[in-house]
């Protein structure tokens, strides 16, 4: 991680980040189609040039306190575990360029779904702990969001075929 930036943004009161080349896009918040049926921490769903995109609460996913997010906070768009899906996070704080400076590794089996793979400190001194854009997402629950995309997809096709037939 060493000479890396990143792009720093708050959740639940805790300071996290991702390796900035692996943020797409900072979206502001779409309207959402909530899923049904779905877990808690798919907030619901959007178009991104035409895809589905799960918006994701990392709050609800890492059982922190949760937020009240409003219409303000925004969404960071990502491709985790094979799925284009945004993380749903109260701001984006900034971005931190790593320069000479290396992250603090945190190893294997140090933190839940080893999705923390790092901690740095900010020009403050308050520590931000990089998350691993392919394992906050356990293979379980990319699945269920997976199915949810393809359950939504369906039935919008449905929906357009019904229109086409009676137009």
């Amino acid at each position: 991680m060493e000479g890396e930036t990143l792009l720093t943004f708050t959740v639940a009161s805790w300071r996290l980040a991702l390796p900035l080349a692996d943020v797409k896009r900072v979206l502001p918040l779409p309207v959402l189609e909530p899923p049904l049926g779905g877990p808690s921490f798919v907030e619901g769903f959007f178009d991104y040039q035409g895809a589905p995109v799960a918006a994701l609460r990392l709050d609800r996913m890492f059982g922190l306190e949760e937020e009240d997010l409003g219409v303000y906070s925004p969404l960071l768009l990502l491709e985790a575990r094979n799925l284009m899906v945004a993380l749903h996070v109260s701001k984006v704080d900034g971005i931190l360029n790593l320069g000479e400076r290396r992250a603090q590794p945190i190893g294997r089996n140090e933190t839940f779904n080893d999705c923390i793979v790092g901690r740095v400190a900010d020009r403050r001194g308050d520590t931000i702990y990089v998350l691993s854009r392919e394992e906050f997402l356990l293979v379980e629950e990319g699945a269920r969001v997976n199915a949810l995309e393809t359950m939504r997809k369906q039935r919008l096709g449905a929906l357009q075929s019904e229109h086409a037939h009676a137009g």
